[in-house]
């Protein structure tokens, strides 16, 4: 093990290369020439522990202990993750490249582990070890404390939830901006870029009747050879916009072309450029040009361009950047880097409003996500800095997403549903936005309108994120439809195996529909991946309001055998 250690550096669990493979078991993922399939959490750990050892025999009772200690599995289990292993390395049994079989023993790893370069650090893969805590006796009763807990917060009126505003493809002009290149300079500063694109597709966003489409499913044609014609059918849109980014010392150049894509044709093509400080100014320009040079008729008010959330540093603004781009990678690890950037953007200037509200981001996401044993500490951190970059600029949508997304963790229905409501209104395109009011209407018993309020985000971002399958399972879950709600987590699983509250309620439907080993199979994940869960994190995490729901769920997890 010590050789490997030499080979992989202090902690084997970064990414390494396997030949032409990159593995990534942070991310749960492998794969060749920038691709990267996911894989799950004990298929790594078989690779793992095989890449401890390369080129030795490991026995399937080494492998067996290593990746299921404490529990006797079957020769099926560690059969099935190695066959699972070797579809994701796209090797063959019969003549391995990389995973031989060793007759009678166990497997042996025929490639030695390479060192892939510096990489954020990964999720703890850890398996939970030992004995667990005492099984849960009384959930139900947990659940109804938790009921009585919340009762006093409980407020719903019909006519006070907001509408559900619709754009159709039909009868708005619709773009996708694709993510915007970094010409020249280091690679590592590609977020300066893809910060560049998010901003010019948030000012695009409030221009009414345009339909924009989320970061979410445009960044996915970052590195394509698909047409453009071939991007905009996939999406759904008339438009594309191209563009590249190139950053030397003060200086700021941005390129950028719109295209009618099914035409194949150039509309508009403009070059910006000027001093890093007035790079504020460069992106009113290039959005006015844009809107002015789109076919369709755009009623543009000098409003939608106003700056007042932004900031007059340069350096503030690159850190927000660079906070923003962690932020988004959805780990912890990457959460806690994010807060750090949003700090140092808020310490060189104190009154950029969006700084605030990035930070407000990473302690709702602290709560939601179960990273902390202090959810409604983190939920008042969230509210703090919303407020405060609510005092600084209330037009930031992402201020009213966050009080949102509090207020439905405090039960406050109507609340969080009026706040969801005020992100749409300042951004119409605000496909998130969208989700969470999905989320807080199944929450508060309403799934027809959850449902209508996601469809709406999948029209603003149709490639989806494993969030938006989750909460659709969600909503099939509340509704008694288990077989679809497993489907949607297990969707939402494929997209991202690490996604906690998605295999929670996988293993709680699937024990809905009497497939208890499928079940406890689910909730191992669960504990490989988080082994400080605890049921303690429940009561927070799911504010039904409808009682025979949450006693539905209450039973589920019940048979869960979850540690306390």
């Amino acid at each position: 093990m010590g050789d490997t250690h030499e080979q992989l550096g202090r902690d084997a669990r970064d990414p390494f290369l396997l030949g032409d493979v990159r593995v990534d078991p942070g991310a749960l993922c492998m794969g060749r020439s920038g691709a990267c399939e996911r894989i799950e959490a004990k298929t790594m750990q078989v690779l793992l522990a095989l890449a401890d050892r390369p080129d030795q025999v490991v026995t399937r009772e080494e492998l067996a202990h290593q990746v299921w200690p404490g529990r006797i599995v079957t020769d099926d289990a560690l059969t099935n993750a190695i066959g699972k292993l070797r579809r994701a390395l796209d090797d063959d049994a019969r003549s391995p490249r990389f995973v031989e079989t060793i007759a009678k023993r166990g497997y042996r790893l025929k490639v030695a582990p390479m060192p892939a370069g510096a990489a954020r650090p990964p999720p703890d893969m850890t398996v939970f070890a030992g004995a667990r805590k005492q099984r849960i006796r009384l959930v139900g009763l947990l659940f109804l404390t938790a009921a009585i807990a919340v009762a006093a917060f409980l407020y719903w009126s019909t006519t006070r939830m907001p509408q559900i505003p619709a754009v159709s493809r039909e009868s708005a002009a619709s773009v996708a901006v694709i993510p915007f290149e970094l010409l020249g300079g280091n690679p590592s500063h590609r977020y300066f870029a893809e910060g560049i694109t998010l901003d010019v597709i948030t000012e695009l966003s409030r221009i009414p009747g345009l339909l924009v489409i989320a970061p979410g499913s445009a960044f996915g044609y970052r590195e394509t050879a698909a047409t453009d014609a071939a991007i905009a059918a996939e999406l759904g849109v008339h438009y594309l916009i191209r563009g590249g980014v190139q950053r030397l010392g003060d200086r700021i150049r941005i390129n950028v072309r719109l295209l009618a894509a099914e035409r194949g044709e150039t509309l508009w093509a403009e070059r910006f450029a000027g001093e890093a400080s007035g790079l504020f100014r460069i992106q009113d320009q290039l959005v006015r040009g844009l809107a002015t040079a789109l076919p369709v008729r755009m009623a543009l008010s000098e409003p939608h361009f106003e700056r007042s959330s932004a900031t007059a540093s340069i350096a503030a603004y690159d850190a927000f950047l660079r906070g923003r781009e962690r932020y988004g990678r959805l780990t912890p690890e990457d959460n806690r880097a994010a807060r750090r950037h949003f700090e140092r953007a808020i310490e060189l200037d104190p009154g950029f409003a969006r700084a605030y509200a990035g930070m407000a981001l990473t302690w709702s996401r602290l709560a939601i996500d179960g990273w902390t044993d202090d959810a409604e500490r983190a939920l008042m951190k969230a509210a703090e800095y919303a407020d405060k970059a609510a005092s600084l600029d209330a037009t930031v949508p992402q201020i009213h997403f966050v009080r949102g997304q509090v207020d439905l963790f405090r039960a406050r229905y109507s609340g969080a549903a009026a706040s969801a409501a005020r992100a749409i209104e300042l951004d119409p395109n605000y496909a998130d936005a969208y989700a969470l009011l999905a989320w807080i209407f199944n929450y508060a018993g309403r799934s027809d309108r959850a449902e209508a309020a996601l469809t709406e985000a999948h029209r603003r971002n149709p490639g989806s994120s494993a969030s938006y399958r989750e909460i659709a399972g969600e909503i099939a879950f509340t509704k008694g439809a288990y077989a679809q709600a497993a489907e949607a987590f297990e969707a939402a699983l494929a997209r991202n195996p690490a996604h906690t509250r998605a295999r929670l309620w996988l293993a709680a439907a699937l024990s809905q529909l009497g497939h208890p080993e499928e079940a406890a199979w689910q909730v191992d994940e669960l504990l490989t991946l988080s082994p400080e869960f605890s049921l303690s994190r429940l009561l927070f995490a799911f504010p039904l309001k409808d009682p025979g729901q949450r006693e539905t769920l209450a039973r589920a997890v019940a048979r869960l055998g979850l540690p306390e």
